[in-house]
């Protein structure tokens, strides 16, 4: 691919193995613009969803970052530094943590809140705002790449925590999840196990990562997908679909309709994820889990101090606790990003390390 001093890296939207980097353009600021260098980001299954789902989906990611006729830019969130900027309350040198493309740089329009800032340029005010909202940052942390793989999912799991933790008082006696490997779940049952919420955990994974999942110590019952009739959980149960495959829900659902409370589809870590749930799911009306729109909500109804607080107690103790089991791999370049997202596309990466990535 070459190296370039400014480089988008663009990937074919019909055939997302296929990727070229492409020189892109130093434009002249204007008025409130910021130009963000692109210091580094970490790629989970969210990316590779945005990339799959990017045209089909309620939200059209791949119109956030425009690529040439054919191609687009996947997003990442990671951090940046702000490189050049025409805003008088945004000063360069200074940190964000947001929503960006597989790029060396990354210009938008700041509108600063108490928080960081907003992006409002007309060209991704489709977004909702949670993609749109740049967090400062600070100085480098020796936890910043954690923090880059993790503190884009954790809030599902953080919010699914609250929601389980609603059932359990209305009487759910245990919670069923799919793709127990992935960090959102393990977010998940590390923050209930923290609550001391009263659910007993079971796990459903790949087989080649029970053994994984299991070394955890996290679950109640672990189990590959395979044995799912071997099972049994105890209800009400709450069923959390973190896979978005259709085959891997209806197999859950029906054999489980008995004891189901309350199903939530959350992720799409599987590679035959689809968009819609598949129609007639048994057991109760499957609730689509859109985390951001929970979030704002549950900030609505709680206040931004109170809400803010406790997640930012629990999201530390998730990141330092995720070094005894995850290993994170520095890796940079274009030619190492296109081959780390590959391997993620094509489900390669084991559910112990991941790749942070630096243009």
């Amino acid at each position: 691919m070459g190296v370039r001093d400014q480089w988008d890296l663009v990937v074919k939207r019909n055939d997302l193995t296929v990727s070229e980097v492409r020189d892109a353009p130093r434009n002249r600021l204007g008025e409130g613009e910021v130009r963000l260098a692109v210091e580094r980001f970490g790629l989970t299954a969210n990316n590779a969803t945005y990339a799959r789902f990017g045209d089909d989906s309620v939200i059209a990611f791949w119109r956030a970052f425009p690529g040439p006729s054919g191609y687009g830019r996947v997003p990442v969130w990671g951090f940046a530094r702000v490189e050049e900027s025409s805003h008088p309350d945004i000063a360069a040198g200074s940190r964000y943590f947001g929503y960006l493309p597989m790029s060396t740089h990354h210009v938008v329009t700041a509108e600063p809140m108490a928080r960081g800032f907003a992006d409002t340029a007309a060209q991704r005010e489709f977004l909702h705002p949670w993609y749109r909202t740049y967090e400062p940052a600070g100085d480098p942390d020796p936890l910043d790449d954690r923090w880059a793989l993790l503190h884009p999912v954790y809030p599902a799991a953080f919010n699914l925590a609250d929601l389980l933790e609603q059932q359990a008082a209305l009487g759910a006696r245990s919670v069923l999840i799919t793709s127990a490997s992935s960090k959102v779940a393990i977010g998940l049952v590390e923050e209930l196990a923290a609550r001391q919420v009263p659910l007993s955990a079971v796990g459903l994974t790949g087989g080649r990562n029970t053994a994984f999942v299991e070394g955890l110590d996290l679950y109640d019952t672990v189990a590959s997908y395979d044995a799912l009739s071997s099972i049994s959980v105890a209800g009400p149960t709450v069923f959390v679909d973190l896979t978005g495959d259709p085959a891997r829900r209806t197999a859950v659902c029906e054999r489980f309709t008995n004891e189901l409370c309350h199903t939530a589809l959350v992720g799409f870590t599987h590679p035959t994820a689809t968009v819609l749930p598949p129609p007639g799911l048994a057991g109760p009306e499957p609730q689509v889990f859109f985390t951001p729109a929970i979030e704002m909500e549950t900030i609505a109804k709680e206040g931004a101090d109170s809400y803010y607080t406790r997640y930012a107690e629990s999201e530390k103790r998730f990141v330092e606790y995720s070094a005894s089991w995850l290993t994170v791999h520095d890796r940079r370049g274009p030619e190492a990003i296109a081959d780390s997202f590959r391997s993620l596309l094509a489900g390669e990466q084991a559910p112990n390390t991941s790749d942070i990535l630096r243009p």
